[in-house]
């Protein structure tokens, strides 16, 4: 399995939003955003185009072929701390 078999669309189950992905990379040189930059998925459209709401307020979408990125394993994503009850 390779990186980019995570950029499949129906990897993405539109039905399914909220997955959490990393960029790995894309190519629209207008974009603030950098590798590993973190997000949530919004939707699927028809095009193919994954939305994404960006942790940093980016609303860019990632074209399959184009861009690359990666799911994020439940595992590695950030938990609030808990303060301990004494």
């Amino acid at each position: 399995m390779t990186e980019d078999w995570a950029n499949l669309p129906e990897n993405l189950n539109p039905s399914d939003p909220g997955a959490q992905i990393a960029l790995v990379s894309t190519m629209d040189p207008y974009t603030r955003l950098e590798p590993n930059s973190t997000g949530e998925v919004l939707f699927v459209d028809d095009a193919g185009t994954v939305h994404v709401a960006w942790d940093d307020g980016s609303t860019l979408g990632l074209i399959p072929g184009v861009d690359r990125w990666r799911r994020m394993h439940p595992r590695w994503l950030p938990t609030p701390m808990r303060e301990e009850v004494k």
